[in-house]
Formats: structure tokens, C-alpha cells, sequence
């Protein structure tokens, strides 16, 4: 309620109207509902962190700091996508609702081989509680293939390599 209530009155008081219609705007497009498990105190620290300043920067800076939003990686189920059972709620996602649309171009290959790609993003447990974190040891280290284009297993590199392909795709540009 207190996020709600923030975001209103930035909305009436504000001396930058764009900036809070387009933290709307992105708001809406990288939805996390407060409903599911830790999102109620993680959407606070998704909108301060990721929404916010990104605003009306960079699509691709943008998209990044989303992908390292544990509400997001909470809300979308990545947190437990791991390479003994990879989760595909995000990928699927970060390719039909964040980047590409339904009729991108992307298969269900490409959706099976990003959640691989994205093993091992999780959110810190315990006293770090709500962080990003990277585990190598949930990673899947082979190789993937995204669109086409062939991901050479190196962690975290190859997830920024798609997410960057992902924000310059021309269906990216026609979906937004």
C-alpha cells in the first residue's frame, strides 16, 4: 500500500510528469505482482532500483537491470532454475512479454535454451535476503543457442550476450 500510495503522489506532485508516466509505463510492461511469496517487500527495491532510474534511459540498461531484480527472478520462478531441472517461466517471459512479443520469431528451443542460459540467477537467502546472486553451481555450462546464434557457456556472459541481443532485435522495437 505504501508503494501505491508513493507512486500516486508522485503522479499529482511531481515536477517531472514524463518520468512518472513512463515509471508507469515500465511498471506495467516488467509486471511483478505483490501476491506471490517475497514480492509484497521485493517490488519496493524493484521500483527504487530498476523502474526508476531507468525511466527514460536505455531500453537494453533497462531490460539488464530487470534481469537482476529478484522480485522479478522471484515472481517468474528463476530463483529455482537450476541445471537439473531448468525453469522456462522466465525465459519465457523475458522473450514473450519483455522483448520480443508473441510472434518474435523465437520457438520453444529458443525459450528451453535461454531458462539454461539463465540457471543459476537466484536471490540471496538469509541476511543478504533480496539480492541478486549468480551460483556457478546451479549454472548449466554447455553450450546454447539463442536465435540462431550460438552462446559459448561462460556464466553470466552468455545471459548478457542474449539479453543484449534481445533489446536490439528488431521484433523488441515493433512489440514496445
Amino acid at each position: 500500500n505504501e508503494l501505491r500510495q508513493a507512486a500516486l503522489t508522485r503522479q499529482l506532485h511531481s515536477r517531472r510528469q514524463l518520468n512518472e508516466v513512463m515509471v508507469e509505463f515500465w511498471t506495467d510492461h516488467f509486471n511483478v505482482s505483490v501476491e506471490k511469496g517475497d514480492c509484497w517487500f521485493l517490488k519496493t527495491v524493484d521500483d527504487r532500483e530498476v523502474i526508476r532510474p531507468h525511466a527514460l534511459g536505455n531500453f537494453r540498461d533497462l531490460l539488464w537491470a530487470s534481469t537482476h531484480s529478484p522480485a522479478m527472478l522471484v515472481y517468474l520462478d528463476n530463483q529455482a532454475n537450476e541445471k537439473s531441472h531448468p525453469n522456462e517461466n522466465y525465459a519465457r517471459e523475458l522473450m514473450e512479454l519483455h522483448t520480443l512479443g508473441v510472434h518474435g520469431g523465437y520457438t520453444q528451443r529458443d525459450v528451453q535454451e535461454l531458462a539454461r542460459g539463465l540457471t543459476g540467477w537466484t536471490v540471496k537467502e538469509r541476511f543478504w535476503r533480496g539480492q541478486f546472486h549468480f551460483d556457478p553451481a546451479r549454472h548449466d555450462d554447455g553450450a546454447k543457442t539463442v536465435l540462431g546464434l550460438a552462446i559459448s557457456p561462460d556464466g553470466q556472459r552468455e545471459a548478457e550476450r542474449v539479453v543484449e541481443m534481445l533489446a536490439d532485435h528488431p521484433s523488441t522495437a515493433r512489440f514496445i
